[in-house]
């Protein structure tokens, strides 16, 4: 019986070879950790020198102000990112481990350091939900670790059955984009989705949250299998069909996560083909030479598009928003989740959600929704508890992630995963359950089947095996 450790179809050794029992998970020398922080301290550096020399200057009048960080308050909230990325599993063993990762580079080291230079909060303030980030993600990493050794896999199911629901949800979510958003393949700008995004918003409130719930699905879950599978196996008609799949999706929401997690998708096949268990710094380098390019194209172009659309949405706005929360509800009345889940209990004492309140405090447009993570969103619902409230929760979360995929190749798991964990980025754990792609993941991955991912893999059945036997 495999351990909890082990991910991905099972060694060939034990009883049936004469092998002795399969490795157990590899843990790399601590000399290695030097060059995790080394290149952490190049994002830091990075992300510090983007937000003094491009985001203020040009966003200060939406209230983002920079400020000179205290020497020795900047040195301790360093040290605090460090001890955090010396506890980060070193090596990715398992699916938990890669959500992690994206959430330490997306989230965390953005919410301890951004607040230092942002003028949002107090100095004091500032070093306070830097600690208080610290810690709890220190718990979840934790938690994570000594999780459960629980399988949740599906038995019972085809694997042909598994692929034929795959290809008709795709037709549905389509056609019902066709009878409701439209179907379009025209392509427009990174920085020219505003008004697409408020279109889309208007025909979810018109035509039910169906439409939603399904495009999420098929651009977060599905089309990513389709396009790594396709890649893994070398089945380029498929692997065309999953990155085609979502031009429409981001026609009609205009969400750029849709559209960049084909190159994403892409570069983590490359990553899995170099590593079977990559490293965590390869994830962090990775980040690294985003923005290194977005700083260089930008240079070239003599423009700030790719700095804005790929360091300061993706890396520092996750920083501003959660510092942003916690100035906005210091002082007034939590929501409670009562515009949420709790709403049939909580009587919420405000007329807009909370990601808009922060919007129009904070930027000074009612507007525009300041969406935040479980740090920022878990703090607007219940002060610092309510963000313990979300660690716990989302410990849970990856007990489940681990628990369905323990059967699957990791670099499968970490496909099906990233679009949903990059989302986790700007949501509240509660939220990317559902409507980011959690569940359907979570769902999906416990019914695919462990083999058939390489090229050459095990050829089809000709009969179905009787109930009970795994695809």
């Amino acid at each position: 019986m495999r351990t909890r450790e082990t991910y991905g179809p099972p060694p060939r050794t034990g009883p049936e070879s004469g092998g002795p029992p399969g490795p157990a998970r590899h843990r790399p020398p601590p000399g290695r950790r030097w060059l995790t922080l080394l290149v952490l301290a190049g994002y830091v550096a990075l992300l510090h020198h983007v937000y003094q020399h491009d985001v203020a200057p040009l966003f200060e009048y939406l209230n983002l102000v920079y400020r000179t960080p205290d020497p020795w308050n900047y040195a301790l909230v360093l040290g605090m990112v460090t001890l955090v990325a010396l506890a980060m599993p070193q090596r990715i063993g398992r699916p938990s481990d890669f959500v992690l990762w994206i959430l330490f580079v997306m989230v965390v080291t953005p919410s301890i350091v951004v607040p230092q230079y942002a003028d949002i909060l107090s100095t004091g303030a500032s070093v306070e939900l830097a600690a208080v980030v610290a810690a709890v993600f220190l718990l979840v990493i934790f938690g994570a670790r000594i999780g459960p050794s629980w399988t949740l896999r599906v038995r019972g199911i085809h694997v042909l059955d598994v692929w034929a629901i795959v290809v008709v949800l795709s037709l549905i979510t389509y056609a019902y984009m066709a009878v409701t958003a439209g179907l379009s393949f025209r392509l427009v700008g990174l920085g020219d989705v505003w008004e697409i995004r408020s279109a889309y918003r208007d025909q979810v409130v018109a035509s039910g949250p169906v439409l939603g719930y399904l495009v999420r699905l098929q651009g977060h879950v599905l089309n990513p299998l389709l396009l790594a599978r396709g890649l893994y196996a070398r089945r380029w008609t498929m692997a065309l069909l999953g990155a085609v799949g979502q031009i429409p999706i981001f026609a009609a929401t205009g969400f750029k996560l849709t559209l960049l997690s084909i190159p994403a998708i892409v570069l983590l096949v490359l990553l899995f083909r170099w590593q079977n268990r990559p490293r965590g710094w390869t994830i962090l380098a990775g980040i690294v030479g985003v923005v290194v390019a977005a700083l260089v194209a930008d240079a070239l172009l003599d423009s700030l598009l790719y700095t804005q659309v790929f360091v300061n949405r993706m890396f520092l706005a996750p920083g501003v928003a959660t510092a942003a929360h916690v100035m906005v509800f210091a002082d007034i009345p939590k929501a409670r989740w009562g515009h949420s889940f709790l709403r049939p209990f909580v009587d919420y004492p405000y007329d807009q959600v909370p990601d808009h309140l922060v919007g129009a405090v904070m930027f000074g447009r009612p507007q525009t929704s300041a969406n935040a993570s479980l740090f920022g969103d878990g703090y607007s619902n219940l002060g610092y508890g309510g963000v313990l409230v979300e660690a716990v929760v989302l410990v849970l979360l990856l007990w489940a992630v681990d628990g369905a995929a323990r059967h699957l190749p990791l670099k499968v798991s970490g496909a099906i995963l990233l679009v949903p964990s990059i989302a986790l980025a700007n949501v509240s754990v509660f939220t990317s359950i559902l409507s980011n792609g959690f569940l359907y993941a979570i769902v999906l991955m416990a019914c695919l089947p462990a083999a058939g991912w390489e090229r050459g893999g095990p050829a089809r059945p000709r009969h179905r095996p009787p109930a009970g036997v795994s695809g």
